[in-house]
């Protein structure tokens, strides 16, 4: 066996003993890993959570003489957060508005043409909301709206 091969039959063997004593080399990034929660990614309307949905922030969005309601919503019954967007007049083009729900622990965040959304706002339509992300302390969620050349953001619950 040559010398270099020698090495890097060393070299692997350290890696091996490496990822076997410590498991990956996610350990070591820093990053936080995504939360999986049973709601996260359905639809607000998955086992009712919207029937005692409230909205928790709110903020207007003013662009091209006309508004738009972004609201960051929360079921009190499932402890769950989705984010609903509504223009104040029908849309003049396809995908012309849609929103995101963020949550803070893991920057998990889910946008109107998410599956479980009911798509982006599109030519004649006024409203879209995206998907739920559980949301109970010490997690707070955020929407975060986008209309052309504008966006608004609510406030962490």
């Amino acid at each position: 066996m040559s010398e270099t091969m020698k090495k890097m039959v060393v070299c692997f063997s350290f890696l091996a003993a490496f990822l076997v004593a410590f498991g990956s080399l996610d350990s070591f990034s820093g990053r936080a890993s995504a939360e999986t929660h049973n709601y996260d990614g359905k639809s607000p309307y998955y086992n009712d959570c919207a029937d005692s949905a409230v909205t928790k922030k709110s903020v207007k969005i003013n662009a091209n003489g006309a508004t738009a309601d972004l609201e960051l919503k929360f079921s009190n019954t499932c402890k769950t957060a989705w984010a609903k967007i509504t223009l104040s007049r029908p849309a003049k083009s396809d995908g012309e508005a849609t929103a995101l729900v963020v949550r803070s622990t893991d920057n998990k965040q889910y946008s109107c043409a998410s599956p479980g959304g009911n798509g982006e706002i599109n030519k004649g339509q006024t409203t879209c909301y995206t998907p739920m992300v559980y949301d109970l302390d010490p997690r707070k969620a955020k929407a975060v709206g986008y209309w052309p050349y504008t966006a608004g953001e609510t406030g962490w619950y």
